[in-house]
């Protein structure tokens, strides 16, 4: 009998002892990822009703707008005053269909959850305070604005991106959606968000084949960057870990617009980052921030030696005098550009019509900006080139480094080390 109890005691101690590290997991280990995890909306309807901080652009243009202790209820909702031009960056924060974007992947700091802004919070302690976190983009709204313009009714993507630091200066996915009314999109019962298209600026790969246009610069940018890590690891929600494995090279716009910075930055790709600046306040102080964090630049890894990225930009540079397109000229001075373009296919229809994709570095002697365009292909918009040279998305891809260069969007880079 005592051998009995000895054995249901063991039993029994390792029941506990893996109840107890499952508890731990749960609770501590896997607790930030579950918080994130798509199906998990508990977070956001908590959210809703409490404070929560500010969404700016670089130029100060209000994405998504702050809730304070005052103004919250049970029944008050974050609101998006720009609708479907921010959806795929400051995401939504809703009832039903829980958070997305920046809500989701920076949710600890706009409540003021995340400790560096909870430490502020200890000398008042006994005060009725609680800081919440204010984020400053380095999108610009001009350059957002322009590249949604330019693109226009074509379903695709437009990628800014500043190459010495990864600051994204604009990110523009259509079909895009209005956050404001995202609750009204979902389905009844336990479905997926369908009302809500991917972002293909970052969320949706592409098969990618380099034009005649290009010469051999686009067929070697796109040929090293199809070696490189899907994951390019953006501050934003539902990046793909990994694509489609075909016989040809697949990428995303994002993953397309960084091996281009990476050739204007001596062959390294820096971390995106669409959040510049972090700040905490007390939810009814509108004025100046108790602390203000900036987002370092961070290395992802070298793609090109930095004799070999100096010879392609000058390839790239000559393709781009073959091309019809010639930028303004800023302060007077003529602009150049380095190219590369082609056609493009949605790995979800390999076989459907041709798009096209262009990427433009300016100024070509040193870029400091790198734009990628990708336009899905649509036979009844006859968006897709014959030659594969990718006219089309090239002049939105101009455009969108003219906004670039004429607002001076281009931040001042923190660099804090690989």
């Amino acid at each position: 009998m005592s051998r009995r109890i000895a054995r249901l005691a063991m039993v029994l101690g390792a029941g506990f002892v893996v109840l107890l590290m499952q508890l731990t997991n749960v609770g501590y280990l896997s607790a930030e990822s579950l918080r994130q995890h798509d199906f998990n909306r508990r977070a956001a309807a908590a959210a809703l009703g409490q404070a929560r901080g500010a969404i700016t652009s670089a130029d100060g243009e209000t994405i998504a707008s702050a809730i304070d202790p005052d103004a919250a209820g049970a029944r008050r909702l974050r609101s998006y005053p720009h609708g479907t031009l921010y959806a795929h960056i400051a995401g939504y924060l809703a009832r039903r269909a829980g958070a997305g974007g920046l809500e989701r992947s920076y949710d600890a700091e706009l409540s003021g959850r995340a400790a560096d802004i909870a430490l502020l919070d200890i000398p008042d302690l006994f005060a009725d305070s609680h800081r919440i976190g204010d984020l400053r983009l380095a999108v610009h709204h001009g350059v957002q604005l322009t590249a949604r313009a330019a693109l226009g009714d074509r379903d695709g993507a437009v990628v800014v991106v500043h190459p010495q630091s990864g600051a994204i200066l604009a990110l523009w996915s259509r079909p895009s959606f209005d956050p404001n009314v995202v609750d009204e999109l979902m389905p009844d019962g336990p479905a997926l968000l369908p009302g809500i298209p991917v972002a293909r600026a970052y969320q949706r790969s592409y098969v990618l084949t380099a034009g005649a246009a290009s010469g051999a610069s686009g067929e070697t940018l796109l040929q090293r960057a199809g070696t490189q890590p899907a994951a390019t690891g953006i501050d934003l929600p539902g990046e793909p870990d990994a694509v489609a494995q075909l016989d040809a090279v697949t990428l995303t716009p994002l993953q397309l617009a960084l091996a281009a910075a990476g050739v204007a930055n001596e062959g390294i790709r820096m971390r995106p980052a669409v959040v510049q600046q972090i700040s905490a306040r007390a939810p009814r102080t509108a004025a100046a921030a108790a602390a203000v964090q900036d987002v370092a630049a961070t290395s992802i890894g070298s793609l090109f030696e930095p004799d070999e990225a100096a010879s392609l930009l000058r390839a790239m540079s000559v393709a781009a005098e073959q091309v019809p397109i010639r930028l303004v000229p800023v302060d007077g001075v003529e602009v150049s550009a380095a190219f590369a373009g082609g056609a493009a296919r949605s790995v979800d229809n390999v076989g459907g019509p041709a798009g096209s994709w262009a990427v433009l570095l300016t100024p070509a002697d040193a870029p400091t900006v790198a734009i990628a365009v990708l336009i899905e292909g649509d036979a009844a918009l006859g968006v897709g080139d014959p030659q594969g040279s990718g006219t089309l998305a090239t002049m939105i891809a101009a455009t969108a480094a003219e906004a670039a260069l004429a607002l001076r969007a281009v931040p001042t880079p923190v660099d804090d080390g690989p």
